[in-house]
């Protein structure tokens, strides 16, 4: 091999380490930047903000989130809603936070007649400012399903 040639070829894995280390530098930088959840704490009580968002006929109002303990990944508390019939619901309540927030609640559905049921609800919440979210949800009971999009703010 020549003197050029292995000059050049010297030169050229220079720049491949170069520039694997700058695109590793990258993407290091990007991994560790912080998320909005990271810096967001959504301990505290969010409520409905007043009338139904978007209601239905099989909707609920007056959502309670009562945030007691977050995690970096995770947040949980009490939950308490009303839905149409008189029905309402007081449980627990998980989200998961990836970007948006996966919400998981289960409890009790009263107000319906005399014998009490579980309900389950599944939803995302998406944050709409650093005190508002929007809930996408539905909700199962004994009596049927309930299902929205409610704001609810701290």
């Amino acid at each position: 091999m020549t003197p050029m040639k292995r000059l050049l070829l010297t030169a050229q894995l220079i720049c491949v380490a170069l520039a694997t280390q700058a695109c590793f530098n990258f993407q290091e930088t990007l991994s560790s930047a912080p998320t909005r959840f990271e810096e967001q704490s959504f301990v505290g009580e969010w409520r409905s903000a007043g009338v139904a968002s978007f209601p239905t006929s099989q909707s609920c109002t007056d959502l309670t989130w009562n945030v007691t303990s977050q995690s970096e990944t995770q947040i949980s508390g009490n939950f308490e809603a009303e839905c149409d019939g008189g029905v309402t619901l007081t449980g627990t309540a998980t989200g998961v936070l990836d970007g948006n927030i996966q919400i998981e609640a289960a409890g009790t559905a009263t107000g319906f007649g005399s014998t009490p049921c579980h309900f389950t609800l599944a939803g995302t919440g998406v944050l709409q400012t650093d005190s508002s979210i929007r809930v996408d949800y539905t909700v199962q009971t004994c009596i049927g399903t309930f299902s929205g999009t409610e704001i609810i703010r701290r």
